[in-house]
C-alpha cells in the first residue's frame, strides 16, 4: 500500500489517492480470467512463472504511459490500450492505460484501476455465476470483447458532456462576451484535444486487433469485433464535429471581440476630432506670450467661445446627419 500526491491547477490543497495491489483470478469452464490491479514485481513474477511471457512486456506492464499497440505471438498476443477518463482531482481530461495478455484459455487484464466498467465487471464475474456465464461462456476473445465493447461505452458519457459545453457554447457565443466565456472555449478545446490524442492512436489498433484475434474467436464470430470498429470510429467522428464546431465558435468570439474594439475606437476617433477646435483654439489664447489678440477687449471670451463652439457644434450634426457611415 502506498500514496500518491497530486495537486490540482486551481490551488486547492492537495489530494492524497490511495493505491492498492489487486489480484483476481475467475474461472469458468476451461477459462482463466486474471485482472491484476497496480501490479507490482511480485504479480509480474507470478505471470512469468505462469504463462512464460516475454520479459520486455512483463517490463512494458511496469512502465507507465506505453504506447496503444498490439503485439501477436505465437501462443498469446500482447495489447495496449489507452482509455479517456476525466480526474477530478486534477480538472482535466486524462488517459488511463490497460495492458493485456490473451491466449487460448486466458486473458490477463493490468490496469491502475481507475476505469469503473472494468472493475465492476471483475467484481460481478468474480461474485456472480450469472455474470461468469454471460461472459466467460464463449472464450477468452469474446471477453475481451466485452471489456473493451464497455470500456468504449464509458467514453460516451465523457463525450456527451463535452458535447453539451459546446451547445452551450454556441447558443452564448453571441450575447456573452466575457472572460468566462472566452475561459470556457479554451478549456473545452482543450478537452476535445486531449480526448482526440486519447482516441486517435486506438484507430489502428483496434484494425489491427480485429485481425489479429481472429485466432482466439469461436467460428463465425469475427463480427463482434466490427462493433469494436464501429465505435472507436463514431467516437473520433464526434469528436471531429465537436472540434469543428468549437474552433468555429471560437472564431466568431474572436470576430465579435475585434468588432467590439474596432467600434470603440471609431467612437473615440470620432469625439477626439469633434473636439479638435476645441483644443486648437484653447490651446491657441492660453499661451502666456505678449499679443495674443483680443487680450483687452471686452467680448473676448464670448468670441473665443464662439469660435469654439460654433465648429464643434457644426461637427457634431455632421456626423449626426452621417451617423450610418460613421456607426
Amino acid at each position: 500500500m502506498f500514496f500518491l500526491q497530486f495537486k490540482n491547477d486551481k490551488k486547492h490543497s492537495a489530494v492524497l489517492k490511495k493505491l492498492t495491489t489487486s489480484v483476481k483470478i475467475i474461472e469458468h469452464n476451461e477459462l482463466k480470467w486474471i485482472d491484476i490491479i497496480m501490479p507490482s514485481k511480485k504479480e509480474i513474477d507470478m505471470l512469468n512463472d505462469m504463462y512464460g511471457f516475454h520479459e520486455l512486456l512483463l517490463e512494458d506492464c511496469m512502465t507507465e504511459h506505453q504506447r496503444p499497440k498490439v503485439d501477436s505471438y505465437e501462443d498469446y498476443s500482447f495489447i495496449v490500450l489507452h482509455l479517456p477518463r476525466y480526474k477530478k482531482d486534477l480538472f482535466r481530461l486524462d488517459f488511463e492505460e490497460i495492458d493485456i495478455f490473451i491466449g487460448k484459455n486466458y486473458l490477463v487484464t493490468l490496469h491502475e484501476g481507475e476505469l469503473k466498467p472494468l472493475v465492476n465487471l471483475a467484481n460481478n464475474c468474480q461474485t456472480k455465476e450469472e455474470a461468469r456465464k454471460e461472459y466467460m461462456e464463449e472464450g477468452s476473445a469474446l471477453l475481451l470483447y466485452e471489456i473493451i465493447k464497455a470500456l468504449f461505452d464509458y467514453c460516451f458519457p465523457m463525450l456527451d458532456k463535452i458535447g453539451n459545453m459546446v451547445n452551450q457554447i454556441n447558443k452564448q457565443v453571441f450575447t456573452n462576451r466575457s472572460k468566462d466565456m472566452l475561459e470556457n472555449i479554451s478549456r473545452t478545446k482543450m478537452q476535445i484535444i486531449n480526448y482526440r490524442s486519447v482516441i486517435k492512436p486506438l484507430r489502428p489498433v483496434t484494425l489491427t486487433l480485429e485481425k489479429v484475434i481472429l485466432k482466439y474467436l469461436p467460428k463465425d464470430m469475427d463480427i463482434y469485433f466490427d462493433d469494436i470498429t464501429d465505435k472507436i470510429e463514431k467516437i473520433w467522428d464526434m469528436l471531429e464535429n465537436y472540434k469543428e464546431v468549437i474552433e468555429a465558435a471560437d472564431s466568431t468570439y474572436a470576430s465579435l471581440t475585434n468588432h467590439t474594439i474596432n467600434g470603440l475606437m471609431r467612437t473615440f476617433t470620432i469625439i477626439q476630432v469633434a473636439i479638435l477646435p476645441m483644443t486648437l483654439v484653447s490651446g491657441l489664447f492660453s499661451m502666456n506670450v505678449q499679443g495674443i489678440p483680443m487680450h483687452s477687449y471686452a467680448k473676448a471670451f464670448w468670441i473665443v467661445f464662439g469660435m469654439i463652439f460654433i465648429p464643434t457644434l457644426l461637427i457634431g450634426i455632421l456626423f449626426v446627419v452621417k451617423r450610418d457611415k460613421w456607426f
